[in-house]
């Protein structure tokens, strides 16, 4: 039975995260029922993704997979998943994997970019994409107090009081500020082996509300060895989070796009819908 393994940008503005919900729209709903559809299944088929994005999150590289027993190729799921799902969804590339492949399980790693547009006014442009910070951020402290993230901790304190996750200790390879020159975009870029529930954006809410003044420095070393959720900043907004890249030790996308290539109509070969 072939392991088909999609990679997919939305934008999460109109769902309620990935995840498929009862009443509410999700992009597992979304493209399960689009899916169904086109395997004319008895059955919902499947669609299991790599990250569980909250509602309003946006991804750029998630991943996912299904299995099927059909003579479908890859283009007839490439082009039936993107015209039966809304404009916000996109499929940008299929291709058959190996068996053992799991989209969540056989992942050894997560890049996330938080954008902060920090301006007086709200763009019209971004206000989907970014959370508004209104107000002087110390874009220093703030690189500086990112690098305490990095490596291995507890990050009970950095995560939703919901998140059920029996183990709180994960590894950041890379948190970083980034500012842009020309307008001011500040991001935060977070890769780690795994996160937690909200994980990212109440690291980025404590970042910013140090970067305001509101916290002192001291304050993310105090929330990882106490693991006191109390002591952390806010939890940012949903919309300013966007899942860039999902790492596997057999497959790596260069930067945020995968390589772009032609379209091929066999069921063994990859297909880029760019």
């Amino acid at each position: 039975m072939p392991t088909i393994r999609l990679h997919i940008a939305y934008d999460g503005t109109n769902y309620h995260g990935w995840q498929i919900q009862a009443r509410d729209r999700s992009i597992e709903g979304e493209l399960t029922a689009a899916l169904t559809r086109i395997l004319d299944a008895d059955e919902a088929i499947k669609v299991q993704g790599a990250s569980r994005t909250d509602s309003g999150v946006h991804a750029r590289g998630q991943v996912a997979h299904f299995r099927h027993d059909t003579d479908r190729t890859i283009w007839d799921f490439c082009r039936g998943l993107n015209g039966l799902t809304d404009d916000d969804i996109c499929i940008v590339r299929a291709e058959v994997a190996d068996d053992a492949f799991h989209a969540r399980h056989s992942a050894r790693g997560k890049r996330y970019r938080y954008r902060i547009w920090n301006h007086r006014f709200v763009h019209p442009f971004e206000r989907h994409r970014c959370w508004h910070v209104c107000g002087t951020l110390d874009q220093e402290l703030m690189a500086s107090v990112a690098r305490q993230f990095v490596g291995e901790h507890d990050f009970a304190g950095f995560r939703s009081v919901h998140c059920s996750s029996p183990t709180t200790v994960r590894c950041m390879k890379r948190v970083e500020v980034v500012a842009d020159t020309d307008e001011p975009f500040v991001d935060v870029i977070v890769e780690g082996d795994a996160f937690l529930q909200h994980m990212v954006r109440v690291m980025v809410g404590t970042i910013v509300e140090i970067g305001l003044g509101r916290l002192d420095a001291s304050r993310v070393h105090q929330v990882l060895e106490t693991g006191d959720r109390r002591l952390a900043g806010r939890t940012a907004p949903a919309q300013g989070l966007t899942l860039c890249e999902v790492r596997y030790p057999e497959f790596d996308w260069e930067g945020d796009e995968p390589n772009i290539g032609g379209f091929y109509d066999a069921a063994s070969t990859p297909i880029t819908c760019y």
